[in-house]
């Protein structure tokens, strides 16, 4: 599958390519311009570093698409100013990294690892079979809403067939701590095979990257990914319908998408119903969902995804409050 090391071990030994592009999957136009404007003085830094950190890229657009453009050069409009929410500060990203996350439990999600075990069953075998257009030197898995890479890591730790990671986030705080813990497993991974006299592991990691990105507006090219990953993010989307149409924008044919999110508990659902406030998925979405709320129940985001295009669309694992899904891009 050509060099899989990732840029910090390649430039440790001999730097032959330390360029954003070396990880980063295809972009849009406007994305593409954003990216060429820092890499020079990345690719000089980098090239000095003897282990550079994971590239951290800014590809939020700087200003709002009009309305239903998905897809690229578009007309734009100023982007108002939005107050930033609790996790998106370093100390919120912190916070939750060390607690907030770990109360998910409550809600269902198995854990960390569990969690991730079961999403790397889904991605490392559709790796066994390429999506459609690959090249042995595109296959990019996309993180999406990675938050703070609690499962990122995890993720990146166990991933198969696939020649780089890119953990992406709306907040900055939240990228910036996501490419933190990559460049942790990365150093830490260097570290054990120098202790093990083992510096060419038959399963070596993938190139990392980390870029800030709006689900609603990626900035990656059209057939660019070869599988997405979102843990606990699709609840939070402002508009979880677009989001999910955007990842099935990005993804090749025969693409793979792997998704957790938040139901509604059945008590809950039947107290809304008998309040007469919502008695199924569509009233609910109109009367009361918002962002940061979760879902009708897990027929409902099956639904989503169906509508954004993705088939073979399938519940992994239903847990009180917690969904994983899986579909796959025709």
């Amino acid at each position: 599958m050509g060099d899989r090391r990732a840029p910090w071990a390649r430039a440790a030994r001999g730097g032959v390519d330390v360029s954003l592009s070396s990880t980063l999957p295809a972009l849009k136009p406007w994305a593409e311009a954003k990216v060429q404007k820092c890499a020079g003085a990345w690719e000089k830094a980098a090239a000095l570093a003897p282990n550079p950190p994971i590239a951290v890229v800014d590809l939020v657009p700087d200003a709002a698409p009009s309305a239903g453009a998905l897809s690229g050069d578009v007309k734009t409009s100023p982007r108002p100013a939005k107050k930033r929410g609790p996790f998106e500060t370093e100390f919120g990203a912190f916070i939750y990294d060390k607690g907030y996350r770990q109360l998910f439990r409550a809600l269902g999600y198995p854990g960390a690892d569990a969690e991730a075990a079961l999403a790397l069953e889904r991605l490392n075998g559709a790796a066994l079979a390429p999506a459609r257009g690959d090249s042995e030197a595109s296959r990019v898995a996309l993180d999406v809403s990675c938050g703070p890479g609690i499962i990122t890591t995890r993720i990146a730790a166990g991933l198969r067939g696939y020649d780089a990671l890119v953990a992406s986030d709306v907040s900055e705080a939240m990228t910036k701590r996501a490419a933190e813990q990559l460049d942790t497993l990365a150093a830490t991974t260097q570290v054990l095979r120098m202790k093990e006299g083992d510096s060419s592991s038959p399963a070596p990691l993938p190139a990392f990257a980390a870029v800030r990105a709006d689900v609603s507006e990626l900035p990656f090219a059209d057939a660019s990914v070869a599988a997405a990953h979102s843990s606990a993010g699709a609840h939070c989307w402002p508009d979880p319908e677009r989001g999910f149409a955007e990842i099935a924008r990005v993804l090749k044919p025969g693409g793979v998408l792997v998704a957790s999110t938040v139901v509604l508990a059945a008590p809950i659902r039947e107290k809304y119903a008998e309040n007469k406030v919502a008695a199924d998925a569509e009233t609910y979405r109109n009367a009361v969902w918002d962002v940061n709320t979760p879902f009708w129940d897990a027929d409902a985001v099956v639904e989503m995804v169906r509508n954004s295009g993705l088939v073979e669309v399938e519940v992994l694992r239903e847990d009180k409050c917690f969904v994983m899904i899986a579909a796959r891009k025709r």
